[in-house]
């Protein structure tokens, strides 16, 4: 293959990418604002919160901001003695926002409600309120047996019921997710450009291309699994493990598993095969989570361009890393600088679409411009926009300095160098962004 047909190869990529972006962004914009779940959150309980019963309720009923898996749901009721029991919630068919159950001998004095469910977007949430049935002791100073600073919340404002679906997430899940997801962009970016060209061949390329791809592989899969013994009330086992993989977030995490099987079988038979199966993955991705939450007609679309750009740009990073200077065989396939000016080329574009996209979902996510200081989920914003706009200056100074003075006889060690460094912060974005996936973001709290 020669050098102007590789060169015609990647910018065929190139225009396909664009007609697919417009299509997806048309699709975002036919999305109707109006449609906005936000993350589950108890709304109204019988008994109410701080109610004080003079007999005991029909039932217990908990309705919340949006459906709810009674499989994964948990409701344990702390009498005033300090004893508890876990009530046997389900759903009705008719309204899968409510947890219903039986109401159990109630004992006279302060109870206290704990419940835990799944939210929308994947993530366990929880809360507790309290009620009295009449006829306690008062002012004794007895609550139920809980911890310390469980008692003082409630005895600092008695009348508020404690909700922590904005708890902050393990830094150590946060990792495992961020590198999977930072491998299977690297993955799909690089046999987006060259899963169909004589570039895979390369050995440097075509190991470590391979080893993104399990690395991606695996990474998820612990991520996967993690999520489930999260999520699984204990007690439930098989049924609850079942529950979670029917959910959509665990479908969406075993489909994505399954098309990163799929490319890494197809890898050696077709590369352009393998990054379609990639790229896809990406997509099915972009399901779950907060866009699955808030806004999905358009955050949905919204966060699969957002990905899909990323994987370009990242791709393109570690292509201009590992790409010899001319092919090792000896051919004359392509030129280092030739494959330069097209990661050049899809950078930008891919930059544009990262900018418009990352724009709507910040807006949809933070819905307040004073939530971006005060809030865990907006600070995070703000770093990774600014770690964006490094990378932006990294693609300036490459396009406007670096790639001139790129000659066909000239190597690239000056540019290589530069885009290490870029690689770099490009990895600690993708960290940013993974930790925020498990950030609450201020909208609809």
């Amino acid at each position: 293959m020669s050098v102007k047909n590789v060169r015609a190869g990647m910018f065929a990529r190139l225009r396909t990418s664009r007609m697919a972006a417009s299509i997806v962004a048309l699709v975002a914009l036919a999305g109707t604002l109006a449609y906005a779940a936000v993350h589950t959150r108890l709304e109204s309980s019988v008994p109410a919160a701080d109610e004080v019963l003079s007999a005991p309720p029909e039932r217990f009923e908990l309705r919340f901001s949006g459906p709810v898996n009674d499989a994964l749901s948990v409701v344990v009721l702390t009498y005033p003695s300090g004893d508890s029991v876990s009530l046997d919630v389900s759903s009705p068919e008719a309204d899968l926002k409510i947890l219903v159950a039986d109401t159990p001998p109630l004992e006279q004095g302060v109870h206290l409600v704990r419940w835990r469910t799944v939210s929308a977007d994947g993530h366990p949430v929880d809360g507790e309120f309290r009620f009295t049935l009449a006829g306690a002791p008062q002012g004794d100073g007895r609550l139920p047996n809980d911890s310390a600073a469980t008692n003082a919340r409630l005895e600092t404002d008695p009348g508020t019921s404690i909700d922590t679906t904005t708890q902050q997430p393990a830094l150590g899940a946060a990792l495992i997710a961020g590198l999977g997801l930072a491998c299977l962009l690297g993955f799909a970016g690089l046999l987006w450009f060259c899963g169909a060209l004589p570039l895979l061949q390369e050995p440097r390329i075509r190991t470590f291309c391979l080893a993104l791809g399990w690395a991606a592989l695996g990474l998820l899969a612990v991520d996967l699994v993690s999520w489930v013994r999260q999520v699984v009330p204990s007690g439930t086992g098989f049924a609850g493990v079942q529950a979670a993989l029917g959910s959509r977030s665990g479908l969406v995490a075993t489909l994505q598993l399954a098309l990163i099987a799929g490319a890494l079988f197809s890898f050696r038979r077709s590369g352009r095969a393998a990054a379609v199966s990639a790229l896809v993955a990406l997509v099915v991705g972009a399901a779950s989570g907060h866009t699955a939450a808030i806004s999905p007609w358009l955050t949905i679309p919204a966060n699969a361009v957002h990905q899909s750009a990323a994987a370009i740009w990242l791709g393109g990073l570690l292509l201009l890393v590992l790409a010899p200077d001319a092919p090792t065989d000896g051919s004359d396939g392509w030129r280092f600088p030739v494959v330069a000016r097209s990661v050049s080329a899809a950078a930008l574009f891919a930059v544009v679409l990262i900018a418009a996209s990352g724009v709507v979902q910040s807006f949809q996510f933070v819905d307040d411009l004073g939530a971006y200081t005060s809030t865990p989920y907006g600070r995070g914003l703000l770093v990774k926009w600014a770690g964006f706009l490094i990378l932006v200056g990294f693609g300036a100074y490459h396009r406007f300095r670096v790639m001139p003075h790129l000659e066909e006889e000239r190597d690239g060690r000056a540019l290589r160098r530069m885009v290490r460094l870029e690689t770099i912060v490009m990895l600690a974005v993708v960290m940013v962004a993974a930790w925020l996936a498990r950030v609450s973001p201020p909208a609809g709290h």
